[in-house]
């Protein structure tokens, strides 16, 4: 049934269920918006109001919340003029978020989606992760992230508390009437540029589009009607803005006769009430004094931070990134992440303050702020509080990274996994067949970063590899938490023992209390009854308990969550007498003895509901959403699952946790787990749990295959990502029960999802060992096609191009026969890629899928598959053909948010422009791709966009360059372990012969090889600059 699901959801629709896609589809399009009609010329030519309005689709953040705030606008039929005159107001308006529907605080109460917030046990998980968890960080820069901390702190009218949507309270007050924020259809959100003028005219034109490539607008006095406006004239574009960005070089600026400051520093003053992005030149040599101690007062400001940068390109991308950061963290949060390679990964934000670590804390900032250390393990048992240590630390040194991430490894059973999860942590695409930390060095390489590795221990054997990273990259750093230690040169070791207990014989509760381990029980006690307090009796029991406790953060939080309904002395005498240190686990160490003891104790004071939810809850390895946490844990009993899960909660034996999907995930630390999966054995629930867990993931999979496809994508893209290790996990446990259809189901809707993470192999032996089992010859006719289509694909991708074509030829038939277009448009376009570039039929084949695709409906297939549409046309001579294929598929691919299909697409539509000798037009497209290939650190598309750069260079006479561009390419493709793909390489070859044929073979081999011993990206650069100024 699985497969067949899918099916439906892809291929062989009627007439109804079209119309039912574009009514979806229609739901999440912008509609078209009148003008807005500005009562001042000079405001509308500053901000930029005269934008063209229409019909388009947004693919980026801040494009993507002002077209929600313009569909609120319109359903809230504020149509009318500037503010909605004539139009009937709701006085409860409800806004809604930028990607889940869920709305905001204010009016009669809390909504989500439009409608009244729910009620119950639900609710109240919400509300409790209201309190305890802190919203993601989804992003790498330390600018925005101080600045949202001073907003979301501050106390005038700007700063709310935030709802469980990620929004701030309040905000339909101020879309309605703040003039800093939104609040018509048409408004974009303005950011003001302060520089000096002539110093940074270079900067101010490259931050000019920047901004203007989030369809955000710049307000630049060189934009108005004077180039120096007196101090009311900037004032007053200050106030019409929303975002302040600072530049600065060498000069301080011109002082006013009646002024003490220069117009530079009074536009910073003048910002106070507004985010603030500062930036400063890394190199100025001949800076003014005065603006050096303006810059040491702004590093020193606690709402402002200075980001560095070296030249006007590095300084358009901080500013793209930095704002797409503030508009999805301080104007839509939650957010998803934007390009990968911009902002990648995510630092939890405690929610907890750290106790009794000042002294570690301290050693472990030291040893990082020395350059000489590479390498720092916390190590200690389990629960130590290792995690939340080293997250202290990486907050701290946030500011004094170019990034800081974090790779969670406590998933992972494999060490062979650890490589892509640090991949997918700084946000490395894995291609070709190159080692994954080989792409990851090269990443890094001439960044000062640091990564948090958390939970080694369990994968320790991938030890060596981040060794070699390390040796690889000498500005990047490893924060590295683990129960043993690495055993790897340049390793320190900082351990952690318990929490400091309170001194024997010690009666006095203010003594006792100053006891760290007192502190935290204190502290968490106090979460579970706010009213709890201890006198000269309770506080001797407390100080018993945490010394029975031996001082093990994890084990005091689950004793100290029971005060409500188990006072101090109660406590310990259930301590003393349930705390057996025999028995199982005699081999552990004393403390892990201690802390199993304490969860098995904890264990034992829950009701039934709490014990089988838990035991169902091990089998989520990453952790479960709500929706995942019903699915599995409901069982035949039908449990309440909000209400039962609100109580683990509550005893601290699930966690909610932060992240960039943009709603919690509940998760055990590994001992509780461990714990729990001993449990679900015992009760004989593990069979049917784990079914019940792979046909919830099945599900998952089916609507991501289509999410995939659409606006949507970023978010599904966040959810696999969190769900990968049990994807794979539930994948291997269909197979090793002998559920093919499972299988299946599980594995191919996300077909070009495992191929864009680099899964290929295991992903085509996963898809042969389902083809041979037993209950594979009675899948589903489309089950069946589902994976020959599968099996076939990854074969394509492997350069196995002989035994995909049977399978794929199988797949059309069937396809054919079954009328279903979804399968048939790719069952052709695989077949095609078996073919040879020469093959008369491969013209026909391509038009055919086309046809196929356009009519299941699916944009990413249909723009996919005119990728190679339009470059059969290219070969055939046809450049029109060629365009208006590839300016097809790029328009969807950008509608839908597909990073690397989108890039693909530039650099294709620069070889069109090549062919038709339009240098202009190539140069716009490859410099645009080559901006995107840099932010998602797509290295495969970086060769193709290096040749297309080495045509152009040619094509305006510089051979030079060309022959040393083609060069980087093809030792790059070398490097991955990958190959131009057939149908380009004719064009690749013609290029080549082209460049012999100019500089003669000596000087082409002398070229070529300078140009393989280059790094890649500066190969990148230095072609942008050849290419940037025509011959």
């Amino acid at each position: 049934m699985h497969a067949v699901d899918v099916q439906q959801r892809r291929g062989g629709r009627e007439d109804d269920e079209d119309e039912d896609r574009e009514h979806r589809h229609a739901a999440v399009r912008p509609q078209r918006i009148p003008q807005a009609q500005h009562d001042q010329h000079e405001a509308r030519r500053v901000a930029g109001a005269d934008e063209r309005s229409g019909q388009r689709r947004f693919d980026r953040p801040g494009e993507r919340l002002l077209r929600r705030l313009r569909e609120h606008e319109q359903r809230s039929g504020r149509q009318g003029g500037e503010h909605g005159e004539g139009a009937e107001q709701d006085p409860h308006p409800r806004v809604q978020g930028p990607v889940d529907g869920r709305g905001l605080e204010g009016g009669r109460g809390r909504v989500h989606g439009g409608l009244p917030r729910e009620s119950g046990p639900r609710a109240r998980i919400v509300e409790r992760h209201d309190r305890t968890t802190a919203p993601p960080r989804c992003h790498r820069l330390s600018g925005p992230r101080r600045i949202l901390r001073r907003l979301d702190s501050a106390s005038d009218d700007r700063a709310h508390p935030r709802t469980a949507g990620g929004l701030v309270a309040g905000a339909e007050t101020e879309l309605a009437d703040a003039p800093g924020i939104i609040a018509t259809p048409d408004r974009r959100l303005r950011v003001f540029v302060s520089s000096t003028l002539e110093e940074l005219a270079a900067e101010r034109v490259a931050v000019r589009a920047a901004i203007g490539r989030l369809r955000l607008t710049p307000v630049m006095f060189e934009l108005g009607s004077r180039a120096h406006p007196p101090r009311e004239l900037y004032r007053a574009y200050l106030e019409q803005s929303d975002v302040f960005v600072g530049i600065y070089g060498e000069r301080y600026g011109w002082t006013a006769p009646d002024m003490g400051i220069s117009g530079l520093e009074d536009e910073y003053e003048l910002s106070t009430d507004k985010p603030r992005l500062l930036y400063v030149k890394r190199t100025a040599p001949q800076r003014e004094p005065r603006l050096d101690d303006l810059i040491v007062r702004m590093q020193a400001e606690s709402g402002s931070s200075t980001t560095p940068y070296d030249d006007p390109g590095e300084l358009a991308d901080r500013v793209a990134d930095d704002l797409a950061v503030l508009l999805t963290e301080r104007f839509t949060r939650p957010a998803v992440p934007t390009l990968p390679g911009l902002s990648p990964g995510w630092l939890p934000t405690p929610t907890t303050p750290l106790v009794d670590r000042r002294t570690e804390l301290a050693l472990v900032l030291r040893l990082l702020r020395d350059p000489a250390v590479r390498l720092v393990t916390l190590s200690g048992p389990g629960g130590i509080g290792k995690t939340r240590l080293a997250l202290a630390a990486a907050q701290e040194l946030v500011p004094e990274r170019d990034a800081v991430w974090l790779a969670d490894l406590q998933s992972l059973r494999d060490p062979g996994d650890v490589p892509g999860a640090i991949a997918a942590a700084v946000g490395v695409s894995v291609e070709g067949r190159r080692p994954v930390l080989d792409l990851v060095a090269d990443r890094l390489t001439g960044k000062r970063v640091l990564i948090l590795v958390d939970n080694l221990e369990q994968v320790l054997d991938a030890a060596p590899e981040l060794g070699r990273l390390l040796s690889r990259c000498p500005d990047t750093q490893l924060l590295v938490t683990s129960r043993r230690l690495l055993r790897v040169r340049g390793e320190h070791d900082v351990p952690l023992g318990p929490l400091g207990l309170p001194r024997t014989g010690k009666t006095d509760p203010g003594t006792i209390a100053d006891a760290p381990a007192v502190q935290l029980f204190l502290d968490r006690a106090r979460e579970a009854d706010p009213d709890f307090t201890v006198d000269g009796a309770s506080a001797t029991a407390v100080a018993e308990v945490v010394r029975r406790l031996e001082g093990l953060p994890l084990a005091i939080e689950l004793v100290a969550a029971r005060v409500r309904t188990l006072p101090p002395a109660v406590l310990l005498r259930r301590l003393t007498s349930g705390l057996d240190l025999g028995g199982r686990g005699m081999d552990m160490p004393d403390r892990q003895r201690t802390l199993r003891a304490t969860v098995a104790w904890s264990h034992d004071l829950l009701d039934e509901d709490e014990r089988a939810l838990l035991a169902r809850l091990s089998v989520c390895y990453g952790g479960a959403t709500l929706d995942t946490a019903e699915a599995v844990g409901a069982g035949d009993e039908g449990l309440d699952v909000p209400e039962v899960l609100s109580s683990l909660v509550a005893h601290s034996l699930v966690s909610p946790t932060d992240t960039c999907e943009g709603e919690p995930r509940f998760r055990m630390l590994e001992v509780v787990r461990t714990f729990a999966a001993e449990r679900l054995r015992e009760r004989g629930e593990e069979e049917a749990t784990r079914e019940r867990w792979a046909d919830h993931l099945a599900t998952i999979s089916a609507a991501a295959g289509v999410g995939l496809s659409g606006p949507d994508r970023p978010v599904w893209e966040a959810r696999l990502e969190a769900e990968t290790t049990d994807l794979e996990e539930a994948v291997r446990w269909a197979v090793a029960a002998d559920r093919a259809e499972l299988a299946v189901a599980l594995t191919a809707p996300l077909a070009r999802w495992w191929w864009a993470r680099g899964m290929l192999v295991p992903m085509a032996e996963i898809a042969d060992a389902t083809a041979a089992l037993p209950s594979a010859a009675a899948l589903a006719p489309g089950a069946a096609d589902l994976l020959r289509w599968a099996r076939g694909t990854m074969r394509i991708a492997l350069g196995r191009t002989a035994e995909a074509a049977p399978l794929l030829s199988a797949v059309v038939d069937r396809a054919r026969e079954r009328g279903d277009p979804w399968l048939l448009g790719h069952g052709l376009v695989g077949l095609a890629m078996t073919r040879s570039p020469d093959d008369p039929e491969l013209p026909g084949l391509f038009e055919a899928a086309v046809e196929a695709l356009r009519r299941s409906g699916d944009d990413w297939s249909i723009a996919f598959a005119l990728v190679p549409h339009g470059d059969v046309a290219l070969l055939a001579g046809d450049v029109p053909a060629a365009l208006r294929a590839h300016e097809e598929s790029l328009a969807l691919a950008r509608g839908i948010g597909d990073d690397h299909l989108v890039a693909t697409l530039l650099d294709q539509l620069g070889l069109d422009a090549l062919m038709a000798a339009d240098a202009t037009t190539a140069r716009e497209r490859l410099t645009e791709a080559a901006r995107h290939h840099r932010a998602i650190g797509d290295q495969e598309g970086l060769a193709n966009c290096l040749n297309g750069l080495a045509g152009l260079a040619l094509l305006q006479g510089d051979a030079l360059t060309a022959a040393r561009l083609c060069g980087t390419a093809d030792a790059l493709r070398t490097k991955l372990g990958v190959a131009v793909w057939p149908l380009l390489q004719s064009l690749v070859t013609g290029l080549a012969d082209g460049i012999r044929a100019t500089l003669g073979d000596q000087d082409h081999r002398r070229e070529w090889a300078a140009g393989a011993a280059l790094d890649p990206w500066e190969a990148l650069d230095s072609g942008l600059a050849a290419v940037s100024v025509p011959a």
